[in-house]
């Protein structure tokens, strides 16, 4: 039942708790804003890329996908920004475990840490088998050739100081007895060797297979062709960093995977990348080092357990004799990608 006041008005007045609905009101509405907003904003943070330090062996074509997809952005693409650097294997092993590199490429180094007792693995790989050459004088016929000779080659217990040590083993020869290693910085110097008449024989990779033919020397014995399983060079990391930043390395092997697809079906972009890093223009030594590594890089580049086991013949650790290929091995990123799809969809036209 309404009372209704004299004049027949209705007065409306408020009510004294009316304010302070008023103002309650307005905190709710502020503190929904800004909770909003700070979701807005952490969504913003979370997108930033992440980073990622990781290095480089050699200024060599071989290392063709890393460089395309540092140039090209498609390590960036995937959301990770990628400090890379030049840094030769023993030394980037030692930084991988001081944690100042978080994926380096080593080649045998990362089996002697890991039988040494360090957590490293092989992640992914970039050369499963040996390409390198052996050219020496004219006068060399085939590995028995070598006999009394001297073979230049590259640092200890690197890729191609093992592959002396297979070929003479392959000839019959007892190096230290029947044949003499040559222990050398560079390439270069190797080449040089050659020309001074201090070494007979050098074990290179292109482009300076294409100088010493010029000069007059001539490959000794195809050894790309003989496709010898061997870590020629690869990506490792630890298991600590695998297992703590999944999603950083997932993003990285990502970028590389797409690196090896620009640099296969784009062979002028991927030597315009080589002739950058190696810094030389000259076309007839960008497209034979092309020609050299192109036939190596995988569309899924797996560690494979037969590489691994080469490197594991020549280690010196004692526990090398009944270690497993495998457990030098981590591919279990590389097989969620395949698995996802992601490789194939980078392939369809």
């Amino acid at each position: 039942m309404i009372n209704w006041p004299p004049g027949g008005r209705i007065c409306m007045r408020p009510r004294e708790d009316e304010p302070l609905k008023t103002e309650s009101g307005l905190r709710i509405w502020l503190g929904l804003a800004l909770f909003i907003s700070m979701g807005l904003l952490s969504r913003v943070w979370a997108a930033e890329p992440a980073s990622l330090r990781a290095s480089y062996a050699a200024i060599s074509g071989n290392f063709a996908p890393i460089w395309v997809a540092q140039d090209k952005g498609l390590f960036a693409k995937y959301g990770v920004i990628v400090d890379l650097k030049f840094v030769p294997p023993s030394t980037a092993t030692q930084s991988l475990l001081a944690k100042s590199l978080e994926i380096i490429a080593p080649g045998g180094e990362i089996v002697e840490a890991a039988l040494a007792g360090e957590k490293v693995v092989y992640i992914a790989a970039i050369a499963n088998r040996v390409v390198l050459s052996l050219y020496g004088k004219p006068e060399i016929h085939g590995l028995p050739g070598l006999k009394g000779k001297v073979l230049a080659v590259l640092t200890p217990g690197g890729t191609s100081d093992f592959l002396a040590r297979i070929l003479a083993q392959e000839a019959g020869l007892t190096p230290g007895k029947d044949m003499r290693i040559l222990y050398m910085k560079s390439a270069p110097e190797i080449l040089a060797a050659l020309t001074q008449g201090i070494a007979d024989a050098g074990i290179i990779s292109a482009p300076m297979t294409l100088r010493a033919r010029q000069l007059g020397f001539k490959e000794i014995i195809d050894v790309p062709g003989k496709n010898i399983p061997m870590v020629h060079s690869s990506l490792g990391s630890t298991r600590e960093f695998i297992r703590e930043n999944p999603d950083r390395v997932r993003r990285f092997l990502q970028g590389y995977i797409e690196g090896i697809k620009v640099a296969q079906s784009n062979p002028e972009e991927a030597k315009k990348v080589v002739g950058k890093y190696t810094k030389t223009t000259d076309q007839e030594a960008l497209e034979e080092t092309y020609q050299t590594f192109v036939k190596v890089w995988e569309k899924v580049p797996y560690t494979s357990s037969a590489a691994v086991q080469t490197i594991l013949n020549f280690a010196k650790h004692p526990a090398a004799k009944t270690a497993k290929p495998e457990q030098f091995i981590d591919n279990s990123i590389l097989a969620e990608l395949e698995k996802s799809g992601f490789v194939n969809q980078l392939y369809q036209p």
